[in-house]
């Protein structure tokens, strides 16, 4: 198991550590500072779990940054996340809760509560979806435990990128899914200039998923916004997803 520790004191991290390893032996840890490299990892690693620690407020000090990085995790992923704070701080709790967090453990934890807890939000926040799930009126197919797509019964070969931006659009369609979050969701925090290279894969997927002469465009851009994967013929406003300029035509898909 993968575990992000978010902002935990020096003395906190051994604690928690050797109360983990003892019932995850291969848990493998990451440990962040600020919201940069949270979502850096988060986006490289893919931890199963994050635990942050809400230091208690002091001569009048709120720990907003913490709140910040709750809404920035829950914003951009579905990181199941623990909070770890101080009993009185029931407000603070309450906040951290209505934010995203999946649960809150006080700071003077009993060892058995705490791992109890740890176990059951994996449980909780454990995907749910299908090995196989179909959209588009069946017309479009994901195996997600093999990463294979099929497009009315052909299969489609995919980069790894492309994999990653038709699951998305697929799991949100039609929604419009903004070029921001789509170049945080499959770039990560760094990615966020890399809309040529978006609009490229973009492209290179819609050619790909378009292999026989009947078969329809899917993905259309909302110009100025996003994409959006919809049903053809549904009335709704969008054009094709346009060719990339010519000079980003050779560059790498992934």
């Amino acid at each position: 198991m993968k575990v992000l520790l978010l902002k935990l004191p020096q003395e906190r991290v051994k604690d928690v550590l050797l109360l983990l390893k003892v019932r995850w032996s291969d848990l493998t840890p990451f440990c962040a500072e600020d919201a940069t490299e949270a979502l850096r990892i988060i986006h490289r690693e893919q931890p199963h779990l994050a635990i942050l620690h809400l230091p208690e407020r002091k001569n009048g000090a709120t720990p907003e940054e913490c709140f910040e990085l709750i809404g920035r995790i829950h914003s951009s992923s579905a990181l199941p996340l623990m909070i770890l704070g101080r009993d009185y701080g029931i407000t603070d709790k309450v906040r951290a809760l209505e934010m995203g967090a999946d649960d809150w453990v006080s700071a003077g934890f009993s060892p058995m509560e705490f791992v109890a807890k740890v176990g059951a939000v994996l449980r909780r926040c454990r995907p749910t979806r299908p090995e196989v799930t179909s959209f588009l009126n069946g017309a479009l197919s994901i195996d997600y435990a093999t990463h294979r797509v099929f497009m009315r019964g052909r299969p489609v070969k995919l980069t790894p990128i492309q994999y990653r931006i038709l699951c998305h659009l697929a799991e949100n369609e039609g929604r419009v899914c903004t070029n921001t979050e789509l170049l945080e969701r499959i770039w990560g925090p760094d990615g966020r200039d890399a809309r040529e290279l978006l609009k490229m894969n973009i492209y290179r997927l819609r050619s790909r998923l378009r292999q026989h002469p009947s078969d329809p465009d899917i993905i259309f851009n909302e110009r100025g916004t996003g994409y959006v994967m919809r049903t053809p013929g549904s009335g709704r406003n969008g054009t094709p997803s346009p060719l990339p300029p010519p000079h980003t035509a050779g560059a790498p898909a992934s």
